[in-house]
This record gives structure tokens, C-alpha cells and sequence, in this order.
């Protein structure tokens, strides 16, 4: 495909890079580095008390929670001193080529193509087996929210359940499955829907909080409930039924391991 096509299809972000800066009279610093050029680098940062001509450290920092290259740690020179941070000259010509394979790191992301926002559905099941439906614009589903860059996302789950359906969560199961929507027409509006299976109980008496965005919510046990609702897609439907469907044979099986238990312990009477 035409580069130029690409980039029209796909807007594009540019990456900052986090960096450790170190100084005697900065301590240890994280900060976000941009403007790269070919003789230094801007870093920001609140109210630095430095010296002009000063010579600090610069690292970058790997936010990735995978095994990446080592990152290098160069020397540079403070050229200008601002209230929201610092411009840095490369000390040497060998400064400069270790942050040409940082630059090449740095690469541009398109949107709805290299990311998307997460989407994160909670199929919660009660004591009682039951799946928890919400309403919204007459069609049901399960509750979901959005994800937050920065936030716990198991804290933001149990969060959102609590204020809008007033249900405690209690635990968080494995993902059932996962899948994305977008168009290159939108891509800002890309989305990865990410379902994951949940425990929780009703925490107030209607199980639904009057400021819910929720316009009505249940908990069902029963399979024609599926069947017969009409649901915001056939995705979730799916997934409600099957969920119900092994509750059911895990109950079931559940009550015969009881029943053969109390059998045993319970023995018939010999006949004379």
C-alpha cells in the first residue's frame, strides 16, 4: 500500500519517551522526553534547579512488561533551563548514535490499527448461579465499561460494578473471549471487546442503584430468559447461554455427587 495512503487512513501518534534523568541537585527524576533532533533531546520537567553547562544522565525507561534490549544511558549537558523542563545537548558523537537506536524504537502508532480502547465486559455470576443482564437503549447485556490508562483494572471492574449495578464484585474469572470492531473510515473509534467471566452478589435491594446508567438489570437462572430476550448482540446472547448451560450441568452434577455421598453414609438396611 502507498505510505501516503497509510498515513491518511490511519492518524498517527507520535511516541514520548519516559526517560530517568540524574543529577545531584535533581536526585533521580522520571520524565517524558520529546523533540528529539540531532543535538539533544527536550525533557520535561517541573521547576528544575540546575546549572547551565551542568552534565546529567539520561535513561530510557522500558514501560513494557516484556524482556526488551537493554536501554542506554547517555551523558548530556544542560543547554536551557525552563520552568517545565530542561533542553539537553549530546556530550559526544557517541551519545548521539546510542540514541539513534532509542529514535528508531520510537515509532509512530496508528490508531484503530496498532491499538484500541479496551472494552471490558464482566459476565458476573451470583451464588445462586444466576448470570447478571443489563439494559441499555432495550437491548441486554452484560455490564461493561471502558478501561483506563494508569488504572488497576480489576479495582475499575469492581468499582463500576458497585456504582452502577450495586453488585460486589467478589472474583474475576478467566477471558471468554475477545474480539475488535472499527473501521479505517473511524479508526479513533476501533475497540477491542474483552469478556471476561466474574463472581459477585447483590448489594442493595433492588439491585440497581438510582443513578445507574443501567435502565433496568436482572439476575436469571433460566435459559428461555436467553432465548427469548433481545439482546445488543448475537455474541453475548451466545455467551450468556452457554454460561447458563454449563451452571445447569455443573449443578446437576454437583446435587448427584451429593446424593451418591449421602448414600454412602446412609446404607440401606440388610434384610433378614
Amino acid at each position: 500500500m502507498d505510505p501516503l495512503i497509510e498515513q491518511r487512513r490511519y492518524p498517527r501518534i507520535h511516541l514520548p519517551l519516559l526517560v530517568e534523568l540524574k543529577h545531584p541537585s535533581l536526585g533521580v527524576r522520571r520524565c517524558v522526553a520529546k523533540d528529539i533532533s540531532e543535538g539533544g533531546v527536550f525533557v520535561y520537567t517541573d521547576n528544575p534547579q540546575i546549572a547551565l553547562g551542568a552534565k546529567v544522565k539520561l535513561t530510557l525507561q522500558n514501560t513494557l512488561s516484556v524482556e526488551t534490549q537493554p536501554t542506554p544511558t547517555v551523558e548530556m549537558t544542560v543547554a536551557r533551563v525552563q520552568d517545565d523542563g530542561l533542553a539537553l545537548s549530546f556530550v559526544n558523537i557517541t551519545g548521539r548514535h546510542l540514541w539513534d537506536s532509542v529514535e528508531r524504537l520510537r515509532t509512530e502508532l496508528a490508531i484503530g490499527r496498532d491499538y484500541f480502547q479496551i472494552h471490558l465486559n464482566l459476565l458476573v455470576i451470583n451464588p445462586d448461579n444466576a448470570i447478571l443482564l443489563v439494559q441499555q437503549h432495550g437491548r441486554w447485556g452484560f455490564p461493561a465499561t471502558f478501561l483506563t490508562v494508569g488504572e488497576d483494572w480489576k479495582r475499575a471492574a469492581g468499582e463500576y460494578l458497585a456504582r452502577e449495578t450495586g453488585t460486589t464484585l467478589t472474583d474475576i474469572g478467566s477471558i471468554l473471549t475477545m474480539h475488535s470492531a472499527g473501521t479505517p473510515e473511524v479508526p479513533e473509534a476501533a475497540v477491542m471487546d474483552l469478556f471476561v467471566e466474574a463472581r459477585g452478589k447483590a448489594g442493595t435491594s433492588d439491585g440497581r442503584p438510582s443513578n445507574s446508567r443501567y435502565r433496568a438489570l436482572r439476575w436469571t437462572n433460566r435459559r428461555r430468559d436467553i432465548e427469548e430476550s433481545t439482546f445488543a448482540s448475537e455474541a453475548i446472547r451466545t455467551l450468556a447461554g452457554n454460561a447458563l448451560k454449563r451452571l445447569i450441568k455443573e449443578e446437576k452434577a454437583t446435587k448427584k455427587d451429593a446424593a451418591v455421598k449421602e448414600d454412602g453414609a446412609n446404607p440401606a438396611p440388610e434384610e433378614n
